[in-house]
């Protein structure tokens, strides 16, 4: 059996035998770009800013679909953080895009923003996505990461557990959707999907949002193949192991998991990126150190100490094998063929290909 799991921009083929397959979620795609086109357009009647958190698929998408309906007079000011990259993907908005400025560091326990949110009216927009600190990241979470300093290490210090809470409304979504309420006159959309296409436009929040997700069942198995969802959510490893958590009730403590990412970004937050070359030190985290991202030293840890991963993605050896201990594999086939030494020939596998579109109950 032929199963394609998004890498990256391209897609890697899964290849198993039937007797092999356990429980296989592969959203198909459901696209609904036009009426969502006109639903948008209304919205942005008559907004002075238009702020684009992320350049994930769906949300270039949209925009290319919206890019015609947009005033074309300069009225409308279009920000993102990585204009180029928005432009390429919508170049029919080239010229049109500024940057939106990185807050500045804040002292401990204050926040800052970003000049272009304050003041005016805006609209935010995003592809939304399951997280294990916030429960789920629709466009006000996106803009607090991407635009208020201090709002990530705010959202960490009240999350109230390290467990992760995938489509709730955790104490680390309600304090960065607080520290965003000073852009005032602010309206929120995020674009929630299925099978990678835009499915629906939803004002915010994950009890919105989890109306969308079909809740799954599934009996743990020996080993799972997990993808992150491909470009917009495997671009670092941090954002893939976010994003995977949600699909590890499938499998058995012990057992083996084929994580697939291609991470070309590299490692992704600061926090990571510090720990795996040795520079947090325990007692440092006993006092309470902080860097952005630190709930994920406990979710890659916890990933080490339970389960056999085999990673699939570009990270470098150093990374891969050396400091996180996993085995790692050039193609899927390799891969499955370390999971089968493992689990044993007979073994079936789940599978699945956007763990960006699961949910487990």
């Amino acid at each position: 059996m032929e199963i394609w799991l998004p890498y990256g921009d391209v897609e890697s083929l899964l290849t198993l035998q039937a007797e092999n397959l356990g429980e296989l979620s592969d959203p198909p795609p459901e696209s609904h770009v036009e009426e969502l086109t006109q639903n948008l357009g209304e919205r942005i009647k008559g907004r002075e800013k238009l702020v684009v958190c992320d350049n994930k698929r769906a949300t270039v998408k949209l925009l290319k679909s919206l890019a015609p309906l947009l005033p074309q007079d300069g009225t409308l000011k279009i920000y993102t953080r990585s204009p180029k990259a928005l432009e390429d993907g919508v170049p029919e908005l080239k010229g049109r895009v500024l940057k939106l400025s990185p807050p500045q560091a804040p002292a401990a326990g204050e926040l800052t923003y970003s000049p272009e949110i304050l003041g005016g009216t805006a609209f935010v927009l995003s592809t939304g996505e399951p997280d294990p600190l916030f429960g789920y990241i629709d466009s006000r979470v996106a803009l607090g990461l991407a635009a208020v300093g201090g709002a990530r290490r705010s959202a960490y210090m009240a999350r109230g557990g390290d467990a992760p809470a995938f489509l709730q409304e955790t104490p680390a979504y309600a304090a960065i959707a607080s520290a965003v309420e000073k852009t005032e006159g602010a309206a929120f959309g995020t674009i929630v999907t299925k099978g990678g296409e835009p499915l629906s436009i939803i004002d915010g929040g994950p009890k919105e949002a989890r109306a969308h997700f079909i809740p799954q069942q599934v009996n743990p198995a020996k080993g799972v193949v997990i993808g992150a969802g491909g470009r917009g959510f495997d671009d670092t490893f941090s954002h893939t192991l976010r994003v995977s958590l949600g699909a590890l009730k499938s499998v058995k403590r012990g057992g083996d998991i084929l994580l697939v990412g291609e991470c070309r970004d590299g490692l992704g937050s600061e926090a990571l990126q510090m720990h795996t070359m040795g520079r947090i030190s325990d007692a440092a985290l006993r006092k309470g150190f902080y860097a952005d991202g630190m709930e994920e030293i406990g979710y890659l840890d916890s990933l080490k100490e339970n389960y056999s991963v085999t990673l699939l993605s570009s990270l470098p050896e150093l990374y891969a094998s050396g400091r996180f201990r996993f085995k790692t594999a050039n193609n899927s086939a390799e891969a499955l063929r370390k999971i089968f030494n493992s689990t044993g020939r007979g073994a079936k596998l789940h599978v699945f290909t956007r763990a960006c579109e699961t949910l487990l109950s």
